[in-house]
């Protein structure tokens, strides 16, 4: 009995002493990014979306990707990863300076379904936009 016991608080310690080497490793995790809002929209304007929508008309050749974010630690980095029609097309790194912090992208676009991802350098979706382009014209729309 006493050595089964023995054992026992051998074991416990040995799994006390594990967890406590590998628990500061755990903390060391990327520093948090968050994406407070993200748009898409005609323009940017004095560091704000112009034009906020989803949908774009068939003569739209470019949409902004308007982010904030902020971050337990900068600089940092995040991307912007465009999709049309589920095939990824581009990704664009951005800085982020300060927290919180604006960014954003501008993507050539054609007609279709699409979809922005904002990740961090880890590769983690933090966020996701979906848009449209090819609606009908405002003119053509009457």
């Amino acid at each position: 009995m006493k050595k089964n016991l023995l054992i026992s608080a051998i074991l416990a310690a040995t799994a006390c002493a594990a967890y406590a080497q590998t628990a500061p490793e755990e903390q060391k995790a990327a520093p948090a990014i968050k994406v407070e809002k993200i748009v898409t929209a005609a323009s940017v304007e004095n560091r704000e979306p112009v034009g906020e929508t989803s949908t774009f008309d068939s003569t739209t050749t470019q949409v902004y990707t308007w982010t904030k974010i902020t971050s337990e630690q900068v600089p940092a980095a995040i991307k912007h990863v465009y999709y049309h029609n589920d095939k990824l097309v581009r990704e664009i790194t951005l800085s982020v300076n300060s927290s919180p912090y604006r960014v954003w992208s501008v993507k050539n676009v054609t007609p279709g379904n699409w979809k922005v991802d904002v990740t961090d350098e880890a590769g983690t979706v933090l966020a996701s936009a979906t848009f449209t382009v090819g609606g009908p014209a405002p003119e053509a729309a009457k």
